[in-house]
């Protein structure tokens, strides 16, 4: 449940009490010189204007030390009047201000702390101290509900790595044991299975580790101008082989007049691209068709592959990127280690650009869409 942080009672304190000192020093610094200014620059500037306007008889039969006396007196009441209230208003503002602004500290240091322990469901609320205030708890609420996402999402791949790891470790320790209580022999198909099973885990860990370093933005892309037709092919040409050992019709197709190149990481590009063909591959049935459709429009390039296989029931069609996905009818299923298309997808938005996936139902084949946009032209 989410928690909205409180400030103690006490903590904010301090602060308060420093910059209250502070500006309260301030203020008396003000009303001395006022006074100061008042009391010995005043008298004589009065006696002076009173001459110039034409008043002097008037001033000198009353006494020039009179006239001063009498307005350093008046002018030390009005000050005092006028000046004491306004310390004391202007103390209660700072102290109210200060208070505000130290509570709004606190539940910022205390969200901070609770983040840091691992508690990344607290949220700020707005201080009401003003925009500045307000961008600042609307940022640290964002960069909260991150650090949940990608903590939850650490502790979901951790889960699903171990429950993927268990059948491999399960065979080769059981083959181990077989061997050493003499049940089995070390010969070649002993050898071949602890062999591929050795090789899923290094798949695995591989694939797991792309994974998370795509989906928190740590892959490292070399973007290079690329031509997408040419990406196409390569992707195409390196499973032309396994298509024709099924019998499977593999074409290619292009739309769109704008055939600029792309920008692009051609091998992350092309990573996607055979991930999708082998998906395609193994859920296509003999005699069937796959298509990879390029159209080159003027604001993005969108690549689709087609095939004329098992087809995703529509229950599965939200769950298909989702990671060690493996229903029956899932593109997952097979000897991969399930992360392909959650690779895929993370590679994709690494472009700035997306994957999506259609099929109209159980044996009526899928398609998969990836759309990789033109940077703007100016």
């Amino acid at each position: 449940m989410t928690r909205t942080s409180t400030p103690s009672a006490t903590s904010w304190q301090p602060l308060t009490l420093r910059l209250m000192l502070a500006q309260v020093l301030v203020l008396l610094v003000g009303l001395v010189l006022m006074l100061v200014a008042v009391l010995w620059f005043g008298p004589s500037m009065f006696f002076h204007e009173l001459t110039v306007s034409g008043h002097a008889e008037e001033a000198a039969r009353v006494g020039e030390e009179h006239l001063q006396g009498a307005f350093r007196k008046v002018s030390f009441i009005a000050v005092i009047v006028g000046g004491l209230p306004a310390l004391f208003v202007a103390v209660l503002l700072s102290f109210y201000l200060y208070r505000t602004i130290g509570r709004s500290l606190t539940a910022f240091s205390s969200a901070a702390e609770q983040v840091a322990s691992g508690d990344y469901q607290v949220q700020l609320t707005s201080p009401g101290m003003g925009p500045e205030f307000d961008t600042l708890a609307s940022s640290f609420n964002d960069m909260a509900t991150r650090l949940s996402a990608v903590d939850t999402t650490r502790r979901q791949m951790l889960a699903d790595l171990a429950h993927e790891m268990r059948t491999p470790l399960a065979s080769i320790k059981a083959h181990v044991e077989a061997i050493e209580d003499g049940v089995l022999e070390m010969d070649e198909e002993t050898a071949r299975i602890l062999y591929s099973q050795t090789a899923r885990l290094e798949r695995l860990a591989g694939d797991i580790r792309l994974l998370a370093q795509a989906e928190e933005g740590l892959v490292h892309l070399q973007l290079v101008e690329q031509h997408p037709a040419e990406v196409v092919a390569d992707a195409v040409a390196s499973v032309h082989q396994e298509a024709a050992a099924k019998d499977i019709t593999l074409t290619t197709t292009n739309s769109g007049s704008d055939m600029e190149p792309l920008p692009m990481d051609r091998e992350r590009v092309g990573q996607v691209l055979g991930n999708l063909l082998v998906n395609a591959l193994r859920h296509t049935p003999a005699k069937g068709k796959i298509t990879v459709h390029t159209n080159h429009g003027a604001d993005a390039v969108t690549i689709t592959v087609t095939d004329t296989g098992d087809g995703i029931p529509s229950e599965h069609l939200p769950h298909v990127f989702d990671r060690f996905y493996r229903a029956s009818a899932g593109r997952e299923a097979g000897s991969g280690s399930g992360l392909g298309l959650s690779i895929s997808r993370a590679l994709a938005e690494a472009h700035g650009g997306r994957l999506r996936a259609n099929s109209a139902g159980a044996g009526r084949g899928a398609s998969f869409e990836l759309l990789l946009p033109r940077p703007v032209r100016s």
